[in-house]
């Protein structure tokens, strides 16, 4: 099967949000992991601080857990709108295909024909952007032959129709002997007299 190759144009985007029911659900859940992750940190660094420098009182604690952990906390609050806005680009890549594909979807339910989709670079799903591609050239194949005027459908003879009939032949080439009959007499007995002439 013949695949085609995938168009890419050297097109930037714009807009980060794509979709954004879906990336904001993917930002969301980033945003509750990180703070998973720090608090489960936050929780194990007070554990062991309490276990290995027993401080005397909960002011002791948090001066311990923030001369242990502040800097790896401060570190994290800053990193986490670098992660959010990597989070944002590397979903425009799979939204942002689904959305153009949804509104081609569209159009072919509406019953036009769209241009072949082509993707930019870094997009995901170009195996089902080439695949839309093929439905959409056999689509548009099938449009040419039908507006096209259909030649007129070959006359096929069947061997029963063609039967001859032998008596018939056989009459005519009866008919046919008796007249080159005389024909050929005549000539022998010009050539017997041709012969006995002096």
């Amino acid at each position: 099967m013949m695949r085609t190759e995938t168009m890419t144009t050297g097109k930037r985007r714009h807009k980060l949000y794509a979709d954004r029911k879906l990336q904001g659900a993917l930002l969301a859940h980033a945003a509750i992991y990180w703070f998973y992750c720090l608090f489960s940190v936050t929780m194990i660094a007070v554990c062991w601080i309490i276990f290995t420098k027993q401080p005397e009182s909960s002011a002791e604690l948090f001066t311990q857990l923030w001369l242990n952990c502040g800097p790896a906390l401060l570190g994290s609050v800053l990193l986490l709108p670098l992660v959010m806005l990597d989070c944002l680009r590397l979903s425009n890549r799979f939204a942002g295909p689904m959305v153009r594909m949804q509104r081609l979807m569209q159009e072919l339910a509406d019953g036009e024909t769209p241009p072949p989709f082509a993707l930019r670079p870094g997009d995901y799903w170009t195996d089902f952007a080439n695949n839309m591609n093929l439905v959409m050239a056999r689509l548009r194949d099938q449009e040419t032959k039908s507006n096209q005027p259909s030649p007129a459908p070959p006359v096929t003879v069947e061997a029963s129709e063609v039967q001859l009939d032998l008596s018939e032949l056989e009459s005519d080439s009866a008919v046919a002997a008796t007249a080159i009959a005389p024909l050929e007499g005549e000539s022998i007995a010009k050539s017997i007299y041709s012969d006995l002439s002096i």
